[in-house]
């Protein structure tokens, strides 16, 4: 039963790649909930975050970008951002106000309407002239509002909240309060050890890796990590293993109490573009 006034519902919040969207969910939610790293489709399922408060629940439905290949996993990729704006109560899209507005983005504000809003975010990084020249151009589209924020300063993300709990419906919590993401503990901890790879990574290695927790015996998750070809096991191990030690104990020092993980490195040939595995890995 729904608490008199209480507001809760999902926002699924969409863009390019590499637009901001996961920083900014961490930014409104006031933790690391969701994956970040400077790599474009770092984010691969959607993932859930709960952000409650006084009389809400806030369900941010962080999406893989909105501009995906259209083969193999890219075109996954672009169905799970999809089916995630037909399912939620409305969209957050978010434009990358250092890079502006690109023919990219007008394709996927084209295909929202006037209950969506639209977030400049990055605004630390252009000028105050630049800002508005880009609200001019935005406003073209007929949305529910357009907002500007900064992840990394925090400043816009009070009024990005607000804006977002202000359309939220009438309706029952549906979470318990003390749920912060809503996705598998395994799946979780493949998608940090993945982002934490690359990190240590960078470009070497930006779309080829898979990361699998696959089972958790006496405390200790084993999680594999799948590449395409012989010669990127040793880029991802590195000289030593220093790679994967580094990657552990970065994963190590986030993973909930009484739990660590072992890495393994196997290879899967052209994995991307292989539906079988596609489907084992979840995909």
């Amino acid at each position: 039963m729904a608490e008199d006034g209480f507001r809760s519902g999902f926002v699924a919040v969409v863009g390019r790649p590499n637009a901001g969207k996961s920083s900014l969910i961490n930014a409104v939610a006031g933790a690391k909930l969701s994956i970040v790293s400077w790599h474009p489709n770092t984010t691969r399922r959607a993932l859930r975050t709960v952000t409650t408060g006084e009389g809400f629940e806030l369900i941010l439905v962080d999406t893989p970008g909105t501009t995906q290949g259209q083969a193999g996993l890219g075109k996954m990729l672009a169905g799970v951002a999809e089916e995630e704006m037909g399912n939620a109560d409305f969209s957050l899209a978010v434009v990358d106000a250092s890079r502006g507005v690109a023919g990219k983005d007008a394709l996927l504000l084209d295909r929202l309407g006037e209950r969506d809003l639209v977030v400049l975010t990055k605004i630390d990084l252009v000028p105050r002239p630049r800002l508005l020249e880009l609200l001019a151009e935005l406003s073209r589209w007929s949305l529910g509002e357009y907002l500007l924020a900064s992840s990394k300063t925090g400043e816009g993300v009070g009024e990005v909240r607000g804006a977002l709990v202000s359309r939220l419906p009438f309706g029952p919590r549906m979470y318990d309060p003390n749920t912060r993401v809503d996705q598998p503990l395994l799946l979780w901890i493949g998608d940090l050890v993945r982002e934490q790879l690359l990190r240590h990574l960078r470009d070497e290695l930006p779309h080829a890796v898979e990361c699998r927790a696959e089972e958790v015996e006496e405390g200790t998750v084993d999680v594999v990590i799948y590449v395409e070809r012989e010669s990127q096991k040793g880029i991802v191990i590195g000289s030593g293993g220093s790679v994967l030690a580094a990657v552990r104990r970065a994963v190590n020092r986030r993973m909930p109490s009484g739990l660590s993980v072992q890495l393994r490195v196997k290879v899967a040939s052209n994995w991307q573009h292989d539906p079988k595995r596609l489907a084992e890995f979840g995909y």
